[in-house]
Protein backbone atom coordinates (compact mmCIF):
# COMPACT_ATOMS: atom_id res chain seq x y z
CA UNK A 1 0.00 0.00 0.00
CA UNK A 2 1.25 3.48 -0.91
CA UNK A 3 0.05 6.71 0.71
CA UNK A 4 0.69 10.01 -1.06
CA UNK A 5 -0.09 13.29 0.70
CA UNK A 6 -1.37 16.18 -1.41
CA UNK A 7 -0.44 19.68 -0.27
CA UNK A 8 -3.09 22.35 -0.84
CA UNK A 9 -2.75 26.11 -0.65
CA UNK A 10 -4.85 27.52 2.23
CA UNK A 11 -8.31 28.68 1.16
CA UNK A 12 -10.48 30.87 3.36
CA UNK A 13 -13.62 31.17 1.27
CA UNK A 14 -16.16 28.74 -0.17
CA UNK A 15 -14.76 26.89 -3.21
CA UNK A 16 -15.39 24.22 -5.85
CA UNK A 17 -14.17 21.07 -4.10
CA UNK A 18 -13.55 18.89 -7.15
CA UNK A 19 -11.75 21.63 -9.07
CA UNK A 20 -9.44 22.38 -6.14
CA UNK A 21 -8.75 18.66 -5.67
CA UNK A 22 -7.80 18.22 -9.33
CA UNK A 23 -5.74 21.43 -9.43
CA UNK A 24 -3.89 20.44 -6.26
CA UNK A 25 -3.12 16.96 -7.58
CA UNK A 26 -1.71 18.54 -10.74
CA UNK A 27 0.34 21.16 -8.85
CA UNK A 28 1.88 18.40 -6.72
CA UNK A 29 2.97 16.61 -9.90
CA UNK A 30 0.69 13.67 -9.16
CA UNK A 31 -1.91 11.68 -11.05
CA UNK A 32 -4.84 9.42 -10.23
CA UNK A 33 -5.02 5.73 -11.12
CA UNK A 34 -8.00 3.42 -11.28
CA UNK A 35 -8.84 1.92 -7.87
CA UNK A 36 -7.05 4.67 -5.93
CA UNK A 37 -8.76 5.75 -2.72
CA UNK A 38 -8.89 9.54 -2.26
CA UNK A 39 -9.04 10.43 1.43
CA UNK A 40 -10.20 13.99 2.12
CA UNK A 41 -10.35 15.92 5.40
CA UNK A 42 -13.87 16.62 6.63
CA UNK A 43 -12.79 20.17 7.46
CA UNK A 44 -11.65 20.69 3.89
CA UNK A 45 -15.06 19.53 2.65
CA UNK A 46 -16.83 21.73 5.20
CA UNK A 47 -14.79 24.76 4.14
CA UNK A 48 -15.73 24.15 0.51
CA UNK A 49 -19.39 24.34 1.60
CA UNK A 50 -18.93 27.54 3.56
CA UNK A 51 -19.59 25.76 6.87
CA UNK A 52 -17.48 28.29 8.77
CA UNK A 53 -19.31 30.28 11.43
CA UNK A 54 -18.44 33.73 12.74
CA UNK A 55 -18.86 33.27 16.49
CA UNK A 56 -19.73 36.95 16.97
CA UNK A 57 -22.98 36.30 15.08
CA UNK A 58 -24.10 33.35 17.23
CA UNK A 59 -26.69 34.10 19.89
CA UNK A 60 -27.17 31.61 22.71
CA UNK A 61 -30.56 30.55 24.08
CA UNK A 62 -31.67 29.28 27.49
CA UNK A 63 -30.74 25.63 26.88
CA UNK A 64 -27.29 26.52 25.58
CA UNK A 65 -26.69 28.87 28.52
CA UNK A 66 -27.55 26.04 30.91
CA UNK A 67 -25.13 23.66 29.18
CA UNK A 68 -22.45 26.34 29.14
CA UNK A 69 -22.75 26.82 32.86
CA UNK A 70 -22.75 23.09 33.59
CA UNK A 71 -19.74 22.21 31.41
CA UNK A 72 -17.80 25.50 31.44
CA UNK A 73 -18.08 26.09 27.69
CA UNK A 74 -18.68 29.22 25.62
CA UNK A 75 -22.51 29.45 25.41
CA UNK A 76 -22.25 30.28 21.71
CA UNK A 77 -20.45 26.98 21.11
CA UNK A 78 -23.13 25.20 23.13
CA UNK A 79 -25.75 26.81 20.92
CA UNK A 80 -24.05 25.42 17.81
CA UNK A 81 -23.74 21.97 19.39
CA UNK A 82 -27.46 21.96 20.14
CA UNK A 83 -28.26 22.99 16.57
CA UNK A 84 -25.93 20.47 14.95
CA UNK A 85 -26.29 17.36 17.11
CA UNK A 86 -28.85 14.61 16.72
CA UNK A 87 -28.64 13.69 20.41
CA UNK A 88 -26.94 15.08 23.50
CA UNK A 89 -25.70 12.58 26.08
CA UNK A 90 -23.68 14.32 28.76
CA UNK A 91 -20.38 16.13 29.05
CA UNK A 92 -17.24 17.04 30.95
CA UNK A 93 -15.65 20.47 31.46
CA UNK A 94 -14.93 21.82 27.99
CA UNK A 95 -16.83 19.18 26.00
CA UNK A 96 -20.38 18.03 25.32
CA UNK A 97 -20.74 14.41 24.20
CA UNK A 98 -23.15 14.24 21.27
CA UNK A 99 -24.17 12.13 18.28
CA UNK A 100 -23.98 13.63 14.80
CA UNK A 101 -24.82 11.54 11.71
CA UNK A 102 -24.28 8.33 13.64
CA UNK A 103 -20.92 9.42 15.03
CA UNK A 104 -20.28 9.84 18.74
CA UNK A 105 -18.29 13.06 18.88
CA UNK A 106 -17.27 15.73 21.41
CA UNK A 107 -19.13 18.96 20.62
CA UNK A 108 -20.87 17.28 17.66
CA UNK A 109 -17.64 17.50 15.66
CA UNK A 110 -17.53 21.30 15.83
CA UNK A 111 -13.94 22.56 15.90
CA UNK A 112 -11.99 25.80 16.22
CA UNK A 113 -8.64 24.54 14.94
CA UNK A 114 -7.36 25.25 11.42
CA UNK A 115 -9.85 28.06 10.99
CA UNK A 116 -9.49 31.82 11.34
CA UNK A 117 -9.50 33.29 14.85
CA UNK A 118 -13.01 33.99 16.05
CA UNK A 119 -14.56 31.42 13.70
CA UNK A 120 -15.71 27.82 14.11
CA UNK A 121 -16.05 25.07 11.52
CA UNK A 122 -18.97 22.64 11.49
CA UNK A 123 -19.24 19.14 10.07
CA UNK A 124 -19.84 19.03 6.30
CA UNK A 125 -23.40 18.80 5.07
CA UNK A 126 -24.48 15.46 3.54
CA UNK A 127 -20.98 13.95 3.48
CA UNK A 128 -22.09 10.75 1.75
CA UNK A 129 -23.69 12.74 -1.06
CA UNK A 130 -20.46 14.74 -1.39
CA UNK A 131 -18.43 11.52 -1.57
CA UNK A 132 -20.73 10.07 -4.24
CA UNK A 133 -20.55 13.28 -6.27
CA UNK A 134 -16.74 13.31 -6.15
CA UNK A 135 -16.59 9.67 -7.18
CA UNK A 136 -18.88 10.38 -10.15
CA UNK A 137 -16.85 13.42 -11.19
CA UNK A 138 -13.58 11.48 -11.14
CA UNK A 139 -15.16 8.93 -13.46
CA UNK A 140 -16.78 11.53 -15.72
CA UNK A 141 -14.03 14.13 -16.00
CA UNK A 142 -10.86 12.17 -15.22
CA UNK A 143 -11.90 8.76 -16.52
CA UNK A 144 -10.83 7.09 -13.28
CA UNK A 145 -12.74 4.70 -11.04
CA UNK A 146 -11.83 5.70 -7.50
CA UNK A 147 -13.01 5.35 -3.95
CA UNK A 148 -13.62 8.34 -1.70
CA UNK A 149 -13.30 8.66 2.08
CA UNK A 150 -14.15 11.80 4.00
CA UNK A 151 -12.10 11.52 7.19
CA UNK A 152 -12.37 13.11 10.61
CA UNK A 153 -10.02 12.80 13.58
CA UNK A 154 -11.50 11.32 16.70
CA UNK A 155 -10.69 10.53 20.31
CA UNK A 156 -11.16 6.84 21.07
CA UNK A 157 -12.48 5.61 24.45
CA UNK A 158 -9.65 5.22 27.00
CA UNK A 159 -6.97 6.12 24.41
CA UNK A 160 -4.61 9.11 24.37
CA UNK A 161 -4.66 11.24 21.22
CA UNK A 162 -6.70 11.25 18.04
CA UNK A 163 -6.99 8.79 15.18
CA UNK A 164 -8.68 8.95 11.79
CA UNK A 165 -12.21 7.69 11.24
CA UNK A 166 -14.33 7.56 8.09
CA UNK A 167 -17.15 10.10 8.18
CA UNK A 168 -18.40 9.07 4.73
CA UNK A 169 -17.43 6.57 2.03
CA UNK A 170 -18.10 6.03 -1.66
CA UNK A 171 -16.83 3.64 -4.32
CA UNK A 172 -15.93 0.58 -2.25
CA UNK A 173 -17.26 -1.68 0.48
CA UNK A 174 -16.48 0.13 3.76
CA UNK A 175 -16.94 -2.89 6.05
CA UNK A 176 -16.09 -6.52 5.36
CA UNK A 177 -18.17 -9.12 7.18
CA UNK A 178 -15.84 -11.83 8.53
CA UNK A 179 -18.56 -13.72 10.40
CA UNK A 180 -18.62 -17.37 9.46
CA UNK A 181 -14.96 -17.48 8.42
CA UNK A 182 -12.34 -19.26 10.53
CA UNK A 183 -9.29 -17.97 12.39
CA UNK A 184 -5.80 -19.53 12.42
CA UNK A 185 -6.95 -22.20 14.85
CA UNK A 186 -10.14 -23.12 13.01
CA UNK A 187 -12.47 -21.22 15.31
CA UNK A 188 -15.53 -19.77 13.59
CA UNK A 189 -15.70 -15.99 13.84
CA UNK A 190 -19.07 -14.91 15.22
CA UNK A 191 -18.94 -11.13 15.61
CA UNK A 192 -15.99 -9.86 13.55
CA UNK A 193 -16.57 -7.15 10.95
CA UNK A 194 -13.47 -5.48 9.49
CA UNK A 195 -13.81 -1.67 9.35
CA UNK A 196 -11.81 -1.24 6.14
CA UNK A 197 -12.72 2.42 5.59
CA UNK A 198 -11.77 3.37 9.16
CA UNK A 199 -8.43 1.57 8.84
CA UNK A 200 -7.61 3.44 5.62
CA UNK A 201 -8.79 6.72 7.15
CA UNK A 202 -6.52 6.26 10.15
CA UNK A 203 -3.50 5.47 7.97
CA UNK A 204 -4.10 8.54 5.80
CA UNK A 205 -4.64 10.72 8.87
CA UNK A 206 -0.99 10.18 9.85
CA UNK A 207 0.14 12.06 6.73
CA UNK A 208 -2.52 14.73 7.00
CA UNK A 209 -1.40 15.81 10.46
CA UNK A 210 -3.41 17.83 12.96
CA UNK A 211 -1.89 21.31 12.88
CA UNK A 212 -0.42 23.45 10.05
CA UNK A 213 0.52 20.61 7.69
CA UNK A 214 -1.82 21.85 4.91
CA UNK A 215 -2.26 18.31 3.55
CA UNK A 216 -6.02 17.75 3.56
CA UNK A 217 -5.86 14.97 0.96
CA UNK A 218 -4.09 11.64 0.70
CA UNK A 219 -4.07 9.27 -2.28
CA UNK A 220 -4.08 5.64 -1.11
CA UNK A 221 -2.82 3.27 -3.79
CA UNK A 222 -2.38 -0.47 -4.05
CA UNK A 223 -4.83 -1.54 -1.36
CA UNK A 224 -7.13 -4.47 -2.03
CA UNK A 225 -10.72 -3.35 -1.50
CA UNK A 226 -14.01 -4.39 -3.07
CA UNK A 227 -14.86 -1.55 -5.43
CA UNK A 228 -18.57 -0.80 -5.67
CA UNK A 229 -20.96 1.59 -7.39
CA UNK A 230 -23.48 1.41 -4.54
CA UNK A 231 -24.41 4.43 -2.47
CA UNK A 232 -23.90 4.14 1.27
CA UNK A 233 -25.00 6.07 4.32
CA UNK A 234 -23.90 6.22 7.95
CA UNK A 235 -25.80 3.03 8.78
CA UNK A 236 -23.24 1.16 6.66
CA UNK A 237 -20.31 2.25 8.83
CA UNK A 238 -21.85 2.85 12.26
CA UNK A 239 -24.45 1.43 14.63
CA UNK A 240 -27.24 3.16 16.47
CA UNK A 241 -25.96 4.35 19.83
CA UNK A 242 -28.39 1.99 21.59
CA UNK A 243 -26.47 -0.92 20.00
CA UNK A 244 -22.98 0.39 20.82
CA UNK A 245 -21.26 -1.76 23.47
CA UNK A 246 -19.52 1.29 24.97
CA UNK A 247 -22.72 3.30 25.29
CA UNK A 248 -24.70 0.34 26.61
CA UNK A 249 -21.92 -0.63 28.98
CA UNK A 250 -21.61 2.80 30.56
CA UNK A 251 -25.30 2.73 31.30
CA UNK A 252 -25.69 6.08 33.06
CA UNK A 253 -26.19 8.44 30.12
CA UNK A 254 -29.24 10.40 29.10
CA UNK A 255 -30.84 8.77 26.06
CA UNK A 256 -33.40 11.54 25.52
CA UNK A 257 -33.29 13.94 22.60
CA UNK A 258 -32.36 17.53 23.40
Amino acid sequence: MQLIAVRVEPIHERFDLFRVIMDSIDKNGLSINDDDIIVISSKFVAMSQGRVVDMKKVKSATDSDRLASEYHIDPRLCELVLRESDRIFSGVPGFILAVKDGMLAPNAGIDRSNVRHGYTILYPLEPFRVADTLRDKFLLYAGRRVGIIIVDSRLMPTRIGTTGVALAVSGFEPVIDKRGSRDLFGNVLKVTLHAVADCIASAANILMGESDDSKPMVIVRGIDVDMSSESYDWHDIAVEHEECMYVRGLGNINMNKH
